[in-house]
Protein backbone atom coordinates (compact mmCIF):
# COMPACT_ATOMS: atom_id res chain seq x y z
CA UNK A 1 0.00 0.00 0.00
CA UNK A 2 2.91 2.35 0.85
CA UNK A 3 4.96 1.95 -2.17
CA UNK A 4 1.95 2.45 -3.95
CA UNK A 5 0.86 5.67 -2.23
CA UNK A 6 4.42 6.57 -2.81
CA UNK A 7 4.42 6.34 -6.34
CA UNK A 8 1.05 8.21 -6.25
CA UNK A 9 1.81 11.14 -4.33
CA UNK A 10 5.66 11.07 -5.50
CA UNK A 11 6.95 10.62 -1.73
CA UNK A 12 10.42 9.45 -1.21
CA UNK A 13 9.50 9.32 2.45
CA UNK A 14 6.57 6.72 2.21
CA UNK A 15 9.30 4.70 -0.27
CA UNK A 16 11.36 4.57 2.71
CA UNK A 17 8.38 3.80 4.97
CA UNK A 18 7.53 0.87 2.48
CA UNK A 19 11.01 -0.66 2.30
CA UNK A 20 11.01 -0.62 5.75
CA UNK A 21 7.85 -2.13 6.40
CA UNK A 22 8.39 -4.50 3.59
CA UNK A 23 11.79 -5.93 5.49
CA UNK A 24 9.84 -5.85 8.84
CA UNK A 25 7.28 -8.72 7.28
CA UNK A 26 9.79 -10.91 6.37
CA UNK A 27 11.91 -10.30 9.94
CA UNK A 28 8.63 -11.30 11.35
CA UNK A 29 8.28 -14.36 8.93
CA UNK A 30 11.88 -15.34 10.25
CA UNK A 31 10.53 -14.89 13.42
CA UNK A 32 7.70 -16.85 13.62
CA UNK A 33 10.03 -19.49 11.98
CA UNK A 34 12.06 -19.65 14.59
CA UNK A 35 10.27 -19.89 17.51
CA UNK A 36 8.85 -22.91 15.66
CA UNK A 37 12.04 -24.49 15.92
CA UNK A 38 13.60 -23.26 19.02
CA UNK A 39 10.64 -24.85 20.56
CA UNK A 40 12.09 -28.59 19.14
CA UNK A 41 13.26 -30.96 21.83
CA UNK A 42 17.08 -31.67 22.45
CA UNK A 43 18.70 -34.58 21.04
CA UNK A 44 21.72 -35.99 21.76
CA UNK A 45 23.13 -33.92 18.82
CA UNK A 46 21.87 -30.83 19.91
CA UNK A 47 22.17 -30.89 23.60
CA UNK A 48 20.79 -27.62 24.14
CA UNK A 49 18.43 -28.12 21.43
CA UNK A 50 17.71 -25.60 18.70
CA UNK A 51 17.25 -22.57 20.81
CA UNK A 52 20.33 -20.75 18.87
CA UNK A 53 18.18 -20.43 15.91
CA UNK A 54 16.67 -17.34 17.51
CA UNK A 55 19.82 -15.59 17.90
CA UNK A 56 20.57 -16.45 14.52
CA UNK A 57 17.35 -14.98 13.64
CA UNK A 58 17.95 -11.96 15.25
CA UNK A 59 21.73 -11.62 13.41
CA UNK A 60 19.70 -11.85 9.79
CA UNK A 61 17.04 -9.22 10.85
CA UNK A 62 20.35 -6.92 11.68
CA UNK A 63 21.65 -8.11 8.10
CA UNK A 64 18.40 -6.97 6.44
CA UNK A 65 17.67 -3.70 8.00
CA UNK A 66 21.34 -2.65 7.23
CA UNK A 67 20.85 -3.75 3.70
CA UNK A 68 17.78 -1.76 3.70
CA UNK A 69 19.01 1.23 5.34
CA UNK A 70 21.94 1.56 2.75
CA UNK A 71 19.53 1.53 -0.31
CA UNK A 72 17.42 3.98 1.12
CA UNK A 73 20.61 6.15 2.11
CA UNK A 74 21.36 6.35 -1.77
CA UNK A 75 17.60 6.99 -2.74
CA UNK A 76 17.91 10.14 -0.86
CA UNK A 77 21.01 11.43 -1.79
CA UNK A 78 19.59 11.08 -5.27
CA UNK A 79 16.00 12.72 -3.91
CA UNK A 80 18.59 16.16 -2.73
CA UNK A 81 19.92 16.11 -6.05
CA UNK A 82 17.09 15.93 -7.74
CA UNK A 83 14.23 17.37 -5.97
CA UNK A 84 10.35 16.77 -6.96
CA UNK A 85 6.87 17.74 -5.79
CA UNK A 86 5.15 15.64 -3.05
CA UNK A 87 1.27 15.00 -3.30
CA UNK A 88 0.73 15.62 0.65
CA UNK A 89 -2.62 14.89 0.83
CA UNK A 90 -2.25 11.00 -0.47
CA UNK A 91 1.10 11.11 1.51
CA UNK A 92 -1.34 11.88 4.67
CA UNK A 93 -3.43 9.40 4.55
CA UNK A 94 -1.30 6.65 2.72
CA UNK A 95 0.81 7.44 6.21
CA UNK A 96 -2.22 7.59 8.49
CA UNK A 97 -3.02 3.80 7.84
CA UNK A 98 0.47 2.53 8.38
CA UNK A 99 0.80 3.90 11.50
CA UNK A 100 -2.76 2.57 12.78
CA UNK A 101 -0.99 -0.76 11.55
CA UNK A 102 2.42 -0.29 13.37
CA UNK A 103 0.68 0.57 16.58
CA UNK A 104 -1.22 -2.80 16.73
CA UNK A 105 1.93 -4.81 15.82
CA UNK A 106 3.83 -3.11 18.66
CA UNK A 107 1.47 -3.61 21.26
CA UNK A 108 1.08 -7.05 20.22
CA UNK A 109 4.98 -7.63 20.30
CA UNK A 110 5.91 -5.36 23.86
CA UNK A 111 5.87 -7.47 26.50
CA UNK A 112 7.56 -10.72 24.59
CA UNK A 113 10.37 -8.37 23.44
CA UNK A 114 11.63 -7.85 26.93
CA UNK A 115 12.61 -11.94 26.82
CA UNK A 116 13.39 -12.59 23.59
CA UNK A 117 16.00 -11.20 21.57
CA UNK A 118 14.00 -12.91 18.60
CA UNK A 119 10.84 -11.34 18.97
CA UNK A 120 12.95 -7.98 20.64
CA UNK A 121 14.16 -7.98 16.17
CA UNK A 122 10.83 -8.58 15.16
CA UNK A 123 9.43 -5.52 18.09
CA UNK A 124 12.62 -3.20 16.63
CA UNK A 125 11.53 -3.61 13.21
CA UNK A 126 7.71 -2.34 14.10
CA UNK A 127 9.18 0.38 16.33
CA UNK A 128 11.20 1.72 14.09
CA UNK A 129 8.24 1.51 11.19
CA UNK A 130 5.69 3.48 13.72
CA UNK A 131 8.43 6.36 14.39
CA UNK A 132 8.62 6.29 10.68
CA UNK A 133 4.96 6.41 9.74
CA UNK A 134 4.18 9.08 12.74
CA UNK A 135 7.38 11.14 10.55
CA UNK A 136 5.67 10.81 7.37
CA UNK A 137 2.09 11.58 8.75
CA UNK A 138 3.94 14.91 10.44
CA UNK A 139 5.71 15.81 7.39
CA UNK A 140 2.46 15.30 5.14
CA UNK A 141 0.54 17.91 7.28
CA UNK A 142 3.59 20.23 6.67
CA UNK A 143 4.15 19.54 3.24
CA UNK A 144 0.30 20.64 2.74
CA UNK A 145 0.55 23.78 4.78
CA UNK A 146 4.00 25.03 3.29
CA UNK A 147 4.44 23.09 -0.11
CA UNK A 148 8.25 22.85 1.56
CA UNK A 149 9.18 19.78 -0.44
CA UNK A 150 12.57 19.37 1.07
CA UNK A 151 10.79 18.02 4.08
CA UNK A 152 10.42 14.86 2.27
CA UNK A 153 13.86 13.67 1.97
CA UNK A 154 14.47 14.98 5.38
CA UNK A 155 12.07 13.20 6.79
CA UNK A 156 13.47 9.89 5.03
CA UNK A 157 16.65 10.86 6.22
CA UNK A 158 14.61 10.15 9.45
CA UNK A 159 13.53 6.63 8.79
CA UNK A 160 17.04 6.04 7.76
CA UNK A 161 18.37 6.67 10.64
CA UNK A 162 16.00 4.82 13.06
CA UNK A 163 16.71 1.80 10.53
CA UNK A 164 20.43 2.22 11.50
CA UNK A 165 19.60 2.49 15.12
CA UNK A 166 17.59 -0.26 15.10
CA UNK A 167 20.09 -2.41 13.54
CA UNK A 168 22.98 -1.29 15.44
CA UNK A 169 20.83 -2.37 18.58
CA UNK A 170 19.93 -5.59 17.17
CA UNK A 171 23.87 -6.16 15.65
CA UNK A 172 25.50 -5.32 18.65
CA UNK A 173 23.38 -7.91 20.97
CA UNK A 174 22.72 -10.84 18.54
CA UNK A 175 26.68 -10.98 17.79
CA UNK A 176 27.30 -10.81 21.79
CA UNK A 177 25.50 -14.19 21.76
CA UNK A 178 27.04 -15.88 19.30
CA UNK A 179 30.66 -14.71 20.26
CA UNK A 180 29.59 -16.08 23.33
CA UNK A 181 30.38 -13.00 25.49
CA UNK A 182 29.10 -12.42 29.18
CA UNK A 183 25.71 -11.26 29.28
CA UNK A 184 25.86 -7.24 29.59
CA UNK A 185 24.22 -7.26 32.43
CA UNK A 186 26.72 -10.05 34.61
CA UNK A 187 29.95 -8.67 35.79
CA UNK A 188 32.28 -11.86 36.06
CA UNK A 189 33.94 -10.08 38.78
CA UNK A 190 30.41 -10.16 41.12
CA UNK A 191 29.84 -13.37 40.07
CA UNK A 192 33.14 -14.41 41.39
CA UNK A 193 32.78 -12.71 44.35
CA UNK A 194 29.15 -14.21 45.40
CA UNK A 195 30.16 -17.43 44.86
CA UNK A 196 33.65 -16.78 47.36
CA UNK A 197 30.73 -15.37 49.90
CA UNK A 198 29.08 -19.05 50.23
CA UNK A 199 30.30 -20.89 53.22
CA UNK A 200 32.54 -23.75 52.92
CA UNK A 201 34.03 -22.07 49.08
CA UNK A 202 38.15 -21.42 49.37
CA UNK A 203 38.50 -20.00 45.70
CA UNK A 204 37.12 -19.47 42.13
CA UNK A 205 38.89 -19.95 38.97
CA UNK A 206 37.71 -21.05 35.30
CA UNK A 207 35.26 -18.96 35.52
CA UNK A 208 32.50 -18.61 32.50
CA UNK A 209 29.71 -17.21 31.91
CA UNK A 210 27.11 -16.63 28.59
CA UNK A 211 24.45 -16.95 26.85
CA UNK A 212 22.96 -19.84 24.84
CA UNK A 213 19.67 -17.77 24.00
CA UNK A 214 17.39 -15.11 25.40
CA UNK A 215 16.99 -16.27 29.19
CA UNK A 216 19.11 -19.31 29.25
CA UNK A 217 22.17 -18.32 30.64
CA UNK A 218 24.76 -20.71 32.03
CA UNK A 219 28.44 -21.22 33.52
CA UNK A 220 30.87 -23.36 34.16
CA UNK A 221 33.52 -22.55 36.67
CA UNK A 222 36.00 -24.28 39.34
CA UNK A 223 35.14 -23.82 43.35
CA UNK A 224 37.91 -24.75 45.81
CA UNK A 225 36.91 -26.59 49.07
CA UNK A 226 38.82 -27.08 52.40
CA UNK A 227 40.29 -30.94 51.80
CA UNK A 228 38.75 -31.74 55.01
CA UNK A 229 35.23 -31.36 53.35
CA UNK A 230 33.31 -34.52 52.65
CA UNK A 231 31.28 -35.43 49.27
CA UNK A 232 28.04 -34.86 51.05
CA UNK A 233 29.82 -31.47 52.42
CA UNK A 234 30.77 -30.63 48.53
CA UNK A 235 27.67 -31.78 47.09
CA UNK A 236 26.03 -28.92 49.64
CA UNK A 237 28.19 -25.96 48.62
CA UNK A 238 27.44 -26.68 44.89
CA UNK A 239 23.54 -26.83 45.70
CA UNK A 240 24.10 -23.32 47.24
CA UNK A 241 26.27 -22.11 44.75
CA UNK A 242 23.36 -22.55 42.71
CA UNK A 243 20.42 -21.72 44.51
CA UNK A 244 22.50 -17.90 44.69
CA UNK A 245 23.37 -18.04 40.91
CA UNK A 246 19.63 -18.50 39.96
CA UNK A 247 18.52 -16.10 42.65
CA UNK A 248 20.84 -13.19 41.83
CA UNK A 249 22.12 -13.42 38.49
CA UNK A 250 19.13 -15.37 36.72
CA UNK A 251 22.19 -17.85 35.58
CA UNK A 252 19.97 -20.99 35.31
CA UNK A 253 22.28 -23.44 34.17
CA UNK A 254 25.74 -23.87 36.26
CA UNK A 255 28.19 -26.45 35.93
CA UNK A 256 30.75 -26.74 38.62
CA UNK A 257 33.68 -28.67 39.25
CA UNK A 258 34.93 -28.81 43.07
CA UNK A 259 38.89 -28.84 43.47
CA UNK A 260 40.21 -29.98 46.89
CA UNK A 261 42.06 -27.94 48.17
CA UNK A 262 45.02 -29.17 51.08
CA UNK A 263 45.55 -26.13 53.30
CA UNK A 264 48.75 -27.47 54.43
CA UNK A 265 50.27 -27.15 50.31
CA UNK A 266 48.40 -24.70 48.87
CA UNK A 267 47.20 -21.50 51.02
CA UNK A 268 44.43 -20.14 50.33
CA UNK A 269 45.45 -16.59 49.28
CA UNK A 270 47.57 -18.26 46.61
CA UNK A 271 44.63 -19.82 44.94
CA UNK A 272 43.35 -17.72 42.22
CA UNK A 273 40.13 -15.96 42.79
CA UNK A 274 39.43 -14.72 39.36
CA UNK A 275 39.17 -16.34 36.09
CA UNK A 276 37.47 -15.83 32.76
CA UNK A 277 40.02 -16.87 31.07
Amino acid sequence: MEASGSVWSGSLALLSDAGHVGTDAVALGLSLAALRIAGRPHTPQMSFGYHRIEVLAAFINAVLLAAIASSLAFAVYGRFAHPQAVEGGTMFLVGLAGLAANLAIITLLGRSARRNINIRGAFLHAYGDTLGSVGVVSGALAIAATNLFILDPLIAVFIVILIGASTARLLRDSVRIILEGTPEDVRPQDVADAILSISGVRGVHDLHVWTVTSGLVVLTGHISVSGTATVQDAGKIVDSVQELLRERFRITHATLQVDSLQDEIIPPADVTRMGPR
